[in-house]
């Protein structure tokens, strides 16, 4: 066996194998060792086994003479124990090790991460001397850190956002959903397809998602939609907005869906307080002359009905027919009220014919805006159906209108005009309905104008306006797939014009039917009405129609005559003390085959569970046409 070497003479051997390796680089009498030498990493070194440098391809400035010295001298103390670690690796197992290790620059730079390669030169069955080959992977690191941080920014950013996401294999008809979307939807788990998922669509919207879905397969595009769906797990009516983009094969065939969800509910419930909020705040600044012309009205009614009964003379017929004529104003007036107190659907599903929705507001309008502001309104004598609920319609042009006024309110003096049209352009795909509506007042600079469509950004004093209103005519022009434009000028006024697609004919709301009425009519009624008045006018208007009348002013008076007396139509109140009307016909209902007809000034709709609405105040003929039609056959003819 060879005798060990003493460490003097291992240093020696190692001086000389690094000479020839010099000499054989200087000489480049071995072409492939000097390549390999010229190229290879700033630091490949040479080292003993307890890690002392014996040898490095080149030097560098920032460290000077490293031949001698520690290899622990050019690695942060951070990393000590590895490269310790690896070192007695090597020198144990005779094999290779690679690690990662903290280090510095050529020049000596911190914050460098190197990947190491120690190769151990063996001989005689023990390490002589380890080849340090290091490949500097700090940019490597970086991006790989820099990419851990985006990924977690992003996690947190989508998880702050609460979307859900999901991904549709169009082929197979596979469906992915992640947690949160499962949670938004009230399942468990994904839905296995397109028909499952369908399901959980609101009946009223799945044609809605069901055109995105087909948009998507045929033009490569998903429109961004917002639904309700039906939560699975407790049957909670929610909002869901829904965007996604299409992935394609190589043939341009759509193959894939992925998109996120996100539950909107709390801000579409936000929403529809800030459009009740709005048009309250109308009310508010139309009360001024709400207050006004009721009183012109009540000047007509008053003495008009005191002279008929205590001076009664030949006369009265046509005071009276003035008086009626008054009052129907009236009546008009507060159904206006009571429109503009109800909050619209944000994204109601409907139709409204445009002519007439701009009639009536345009009257309203004339009824309260200041007398010195001239309203003209002209209007093709033609059907405008337009898609859009009539609610949110009468709200776009209200908010246009009372912008107008404004306008015109800010100008010291000169022309008071809002001029209203409305026309059509049948030669556009698809044909439109125009509303155009131009004021002579103040106007607007290009900087204003650009803006005036921005949510809360308003010119006027907050007791003027909250700067929702055009923001909210802007959003439903687009929910109905219109357009709208803004031209102004300062001191030439403001025009809006408005246009939205025209639908069928058929589209739009059907003439109401009139039948015609017997002289007589014959049956019983069951009038329930807490208000002794309306009671004793309900009951002369049916007894004069020939019709037998009961009454009760509770619903638990209605309730006992049900039980003792057959009866074949009930009139009854809703706003009564201790219960109301529509609390009530569950439990009248079982006393009774006969159909409800609501006598209110306060539903919007017909409340199910009523065969009929009628509006408080009615005419006679308004109310006995109803109770004509709901009455059975037997008891229409006459006696």
């Amino acid at each position: 066996m060879e005798p060990s070497r003493d460490p003097e003479s291992e240093l020696r051997v190692l001086r000389e194998r690094v000479a020839q390796l010099e000499s054989a680089m200087s000489t480049r009498s071995d072409p492939l060792l000097a390549a390999l030498l010229e190229n290879a990493a700033a630091f490949l070194t040479v080292i003993t086994p307890d890690g002392r440098l014996v040898a490095t391809g080149r030097e560098s400035e920032g460290f000077g003479s490293v031949v001698g010295r520690s290899v622990l001298e050019f690695t942060p103390p951070s990393s000590h124990d590895t490269v310790m670690q690896a070192l007695a690796k090597v020198n144990e197992t005779l094999q290779p090790v690679t690690y990662e290790a903290a280090g510095y620059g050529e020049n000596g730079e911190a914050d460098h991460v190197y990947q190491v390669r120690g190769v151990p030169i063996v001989a005689d069955g023990r390490v002589e001397s380890i080849v340090l080959v290091p490949t500097d992977i700090t940019q490597r690191v970086r991006l790989e850190r820099s990419l851990r941080e985006s990924n977690e920014s992003l996690r947190l950013a989508v998880a702050a956002s609460g979307m859900g996401f999901w991904r549709w294999d169009v082929a197979s008809d596979a469906i992915h959903w992640d947690a949160r979307l499962c949670e938004i939807y009230g399942v468990e788990r994904a839905p296995p397809d397109y028909q499952h998922y369908a399901k959980l669509i609101h009946p009223e919207d799945l044609s809605v998602v069901q055109a995105a879905v087909r948009r998507a397969l045929e033009q490569g595009t998903y429109p961004t939609t917002e639904h309700r769906i039906l939560r699975a797990n407790d049957g909670a009516e929610r909002w869901v907005l829904a965007a996604a983009t299409v992935a394609r094969d190589e043939s341009g065939r759509p193959v894939l869906l992925h998109g996120g969800g996100l539950d909107i509910t709390d801000r579409k419930q936000l929403a529809r307080q800030l459009e009740l909020a709005e048009r309250v705040q109308a009310v508010g600044q139309l009360a001024a002359g709400i207050a006004h012309n009721f009183n012109n009205l009540l000047a007509v009614i008053v003495p008009t009905l005191s002279l008929a009964v205590e001076q009664p003379t030949p006369e009265d017929t046509s005071a009276l027919k003035a008086a009626l004529t008054a009052a129907l104003q009236a009546r008009e007036l507060v159904q206006s009220m009571f429109a503009l107190t109800t909050a619209p659907d944000a994204l109601a599903r409907g139709s409204a014919d445009a002519s007439d929705v701009v009639k009536r507001t345009v009257a309203m309008c004339r009824a309260t805006f200041p007398r010195e502001i001239d309203i003209s309104c002209s209007i093709e004598p033609a059907p405008a159906p337009v898609g859009v609920a009539s609610s949110n319609l009468e709200q776009m042009v209200l908010n246009l209108l009372t912008n107008a006024r404004d306008a015109i309110e800010e100008q010291p003096r000169g022309a008071s005009e809002i001029r209203v049209t409305v026309g059509y352009s049948r030669d556009t795909t698809p044909a439109v309905a125009r509303i155009t509506i131009a004021d002579s007042g103040v106007g607007m600079n290009e900087e204003t104008r650009s803006r005036i469509f921005d949510p809360f950004f308003t010119t006027k004093t907050r007791q003027r306006g909250t700067g929702l209103g055009l923001a909210t005519v802007a959003a439903r022009v687009r929910d109905a797939c219109g357009t709208i434009e803004c031209r102004s000028e300062p001191a030439r006024g403001t025009t809006f014009i408005v246009e939205l697609p025209l639908q069928s004919s058929s589209a739009a709301r059907p003439a109401e039917q009139r039948v015609s009425m017997p002289a007589r009519l014959s049956g019983r009624i069951l009038i329930v009405d807490d208000e002794d008045l309306v009671r004793a006018t309900l009951r002369r208007i049916l007894k004069r129609a020939g019709l037998e009348v009961f009454e009760a002013a509770s619903a638990p008076e209605a309730r006992t005559i049900l039980e003792q007396t057959s009866i074949d139509l009930v009139v009854l109140d809703d706003s009564m003390p201790y219960e109301s009307g529509l609390a009530a016909i569950p439990s009248l209902r079982a006393r009774t085959r006969a159909p409800f007809v609501l006598f209110t000034g306060h539903a919007p709709a017909v409340p199910d569970g009523v065969a009929a609405l009628v509006r408080k105040p009615a005419r006679p003929d308004e109310l006995l046409r109803v109770v004509h039609e709901l009455l059975p056959d037997a008891k229409k003819r006459e006696p």
